[in-house]
């Protein structure tokens, strides 16, 4: 009798095993399956990603425009970039004293085209602060101690004809400048001439410093003043 109460009731607990078990794998398959409750209401808790943000593709607003330079120093600059430098190109050529020289030259106009910006700026005409003037005056310097300290130099008249033409730089402080820079030139033709008797023969180039560079570079300088220009002519001898 004890024999068969012990087999009913391991029976029994057998029975409870395979339902607790049947539960289980129940409770297993729902969390699997996409479409059970759980799954569904997870998938609904799930919040739709954020739409981006759109971006600013409108351009910054340009930069204001550069305020335009009055004509003479537009003429001035044209002058600067064409025969002073065309000038100082053909002085470096020949080299030594003449390319030293002809740097200051390049200076000297540069420095002059600084104080005619600043008196076109100028509500009415008046002299402008002599500090504007200290980079001419010490080029204009260096152009006349390189002459004055080499004159025993075979290149004396290239410097001299470059010391006598840099003077017209001064135009603004005379009445009549036009005619002003036209007295300068004879200096200018008496020392390139020598240049020219000396060096037809031999360096073109140095023929042309004085001929073609310089001779255009001075009488240039009056497209900021009228429209009558010196000529300077030199010797065919």
């Amino acid at each position: 009798m004890a024999t068969s109460n012990h087999m009913h009731n391991l029976t029994t607990l057998i029975k409870r095993l395979e339902a607790a078990t049947s539960r289980l794998e129940d409770m297993a398959m729902s969390l699997d399956d996409p479409h059970s409750p759980k799954h569904v209401g997870s998938a609904a808790a799930t919040p739709e990603p954020a739409a981006p943000v759109p971006v600013n593709t409108v351009a910054p607003p340009a930069p204001p425009a550069a305020p335009s330079l009055p004509p003479q120093i537009e003429d001035f600059d044209a002058l600067i970039n064409g025969d002073v430098r065309s000038f100082v190109d053909l002085g470096e050529k020949i080299g030594g004293l003449v390319a030293e020289q002809s740097k200051a030259v390049l200076q000297a106009f540069e420095a002059e085209r600084t104080y005619l910006y600043v008196s076109t700026k100028a509500r009415k005409p008046e002299p402008q602060p002599p500090e504007l003037m200290t980079e001419l005056h010490n080029a204009s310097d260096t152009i006349n101690n390189i002459r004055e300290s080499n004159r025993a130099s075979p290149l004396f008249n290239h410097l001299s004809a470059v010391a006598e033409g840099i003077v017209a730089l001064g135009w603004f402080f005379e009445p009549k400048p036009a005619e002003f820079v036209s007295e300068i030139v004879g200096g200018i033709q008496y020392y390139g001439n020598k240049v020219l008797k000396e060096y037809k023969e031999k360096y073109g180039f140095h023929c042309g410093l004085v001929r073609h560079e310089f001779s255009n570079l001075v009488t240039g300088i009056t497209l900021t003043l009228s429209t009558s220009k010196p000529t300077i002519r030199f010797s065919n001898r």
